[in-house]
């Protein structure tokens, strides 16, 4: 039997799940400068490589220059930054430097990805090694804003990135492998034998690990592995962002077989999930109804792939996930594992609406209903025999209410996500900024305005609401009411717009408010 990872971490680098809402690593190594030195030291000179980092400037693009924090950060990755690339923190990027500098790597925000890969598709552009080879990293724009105080783990990330092969060769380890601290955690199930969060040493870099070890083996369902029999140990585990290229190259099989190792675990008889979520961001939920008692285990992201079913493309996996461990005092049948895992996604699709978690690809247009690795494991575990855990029964009840509660509380946890988010987070998570409306915003009357447009643009994208007379005459009035005198036209919305009808009403009376006050 195959190691029970779900093989999750792909070489797709757009999402910043390794921290709650970026204000840096949530649980940074002391240790990673001089590792990432030491690493860095190991790597042939002939094989380091002309890194820059680019943004688009208007019809144009721009470069970073010697006095920007990221050349440094580059630098300390085992980046070369080339000569000719100016003084200030950012140069205009001309055709002749570009032709000077010749690039190898380029690295840009994952928000600027389709503007900058449409720019340098141009003939004039295209011919640097970088746009070449396809050599072009983007990373989430909260990182790259606070770069400056997390300069080692953006640097390992990226050198991660760069140098995947010489980072995962066995010669190159600077640490040994190995099981650092151990976190006990009480679960009040009888079948468990204990559980705790585990730091280990893989890659030389710290993992993080849920390990749930039981008192006698259990039959198990997985997402990732499907039902399997005599399972000892079930979790959940955490790989730092540095190591998802290094996993890329190397293989899951022998790295995986490493952390089971390490965890002290049989491949063949362990059901784990991978994520990169920070298990220091772990959720565990209880509810209880007699002597009925269901718990949740879960860690849950949603930057960097969240999705809408049936709207999305599949195009490829990216890492970001919502793994969700649940454990019942009740031995569950077959049919009852199988049907958990339907309310159990239920229940976490719920708790992404009641959020307005929206879709990374159609964010404008979808609230997402997952991401594209979520993953579930039920426990059949030890008392009382239950045949269905639908929603019409306690159990089900129960799974629901521990899943809902722990997804909310394990987004807000991880990506700093609530409910009450400010409205011009949630304009931004739909890709729309309007900064000069930051104040006009700040009004509760507006906001409750904007967030009735939010709603009622769901409900109109479904064709639950049709006619959107009433809500046009709402926003004349506030549009008046703002420019303090009769407003009684619109402006229409811009050619090719996406933005739905209701928003882009909502939108359009705080300015035509605003620029006729």
């Amino acid at each position: 039997m195959k190691p029970r990872f779900l093989a999750t971490l792909v070489l797709v680098l757009f999402m910043g799940l390794t921290v709650p809402v970026w204000g840096g690593p949530s649980t940074e190594d002391p240790d990673l400068p001089v590792i990432l030195a030491q690493k860095i030291a190991k790597l042939p000179r002939e094989r380091l490589r002309r890194i820059i980092f680019i943004e688009p400037d208007g019809a144009g693009l721009k470069v970073a220059g010697t006095a920007s924090v990221l050349n440094s950060i580059i630098q300390k990755a085992g980046g070369l930054t080339p000569e000719g690339l100016g003084a200030r923190e950012f140069e205009p990027l001309t055709v002749a430097t570009w032709g000077q500098l010749k690039p190898e790597a380029l690295v840009i925000r994952t928000k600027d990805r389709a503007a900058v890969k449409k720019f340098l598709a141009q003939r004039t552009w295209r011919n640097a090694p970088a746009v070449k080879n396809g050599q072009i990293w983007d990373f989430p724009d909260g990182l790259v804003d606070v770069a400056q105080d997390h300069q080692s783990y953006f640097s390992a990330w990226l050198a991660g990135t760069l140098y995947p092969d010489e980072f995962g060769r066995p010669e190159n380890l600077v640490r040994p492998q190995e099981k650092l601290s151990a976190k006990p955690l009480k679960l009040a199930m009888p079948y468990v034998e204990n559980a705790s969060i585990v730091d280990s040493r893989l890659l030389d870099f710290v993992h993080r690990s849920l390990v749930i070890r039981f008192k006698r083996p259990q039959d198990v369902i997985s997402t990732a592995s499907g039902a399997i029999k005599g399972v000892e140990a079930v979790g959940n585990s955490y790989s730092p962002a540095p190591t998802w290229p290094i996993y890329h190259q190397v293989g899951f099989d022998g790295s995986m077989n490493r952390l089971h190792e390490v965890l002290g675990l049989s491949a063949d008889k362990a059901a784990l999930l991978g994520t990169g979520a920070d298990l220091n961001n772990l959720v565990v939920t209880t509810r209880e109804y007699q002597d009925l008692v269901v718990t949740s285990l879960i860690t849950a992201g949603v930057e960097g792939n969240a999705i809408r079913a049936g709207s999305d493309e599949g195009a490829f996996m990216e890492p970001g996930t919502i793994n969700i461990i649940v454990l019942a005092n009740r031995r569950l049948s077959p049919g009852a594992m199988a049907n958990a895992i339907i309310y159990i996604t239920e229940a976490k699709t719920a708790a992404l609406w009641e959020m307005d978690i929206r879709s990374v690809q159609t964010g404008l247009e979808n609230p997402a209903t997952g991401t594209g690795t979520d993953s579930i494991v039920v426990v059949s575990g030890e008392g009382k025999k239950a045949t269905y855990s639908g929603g019409h029964t306690k159990l089900g009840q129960l799974i629901a209410e521990v899943v809902k509660t722990g997804v909310i509380e394990a987004i807000n946890r991880q990506n700093g996500k609530t409910r009450q988010r400010t409205v011009q987070k949630r304009l931004a998570e739909r890709g729309l900024y309007y900064p000069e409306l930051a104040t006009l915003l700040e009004i509760p009357r507006y906001q409750g305005f904007m967030e009735l447009a939010f709603s009622l643009s769901d409900a109109h994208r479904f064709g639950q609401a049709v006619d959107l007379t009433a809500f046009e005459s709402l926003a004349l009035l506030v549009a008046g009411e703002i420019a303090g005198k009769p407003i009684q036209k619109l402006d229409p919305p811009e050619k090719g717009s996406k933005t739905p009808v209701p928003l882009s009403m909502a939108l359009g009376a705080l300015l035509k408010g605003k620029k006729n006050r």
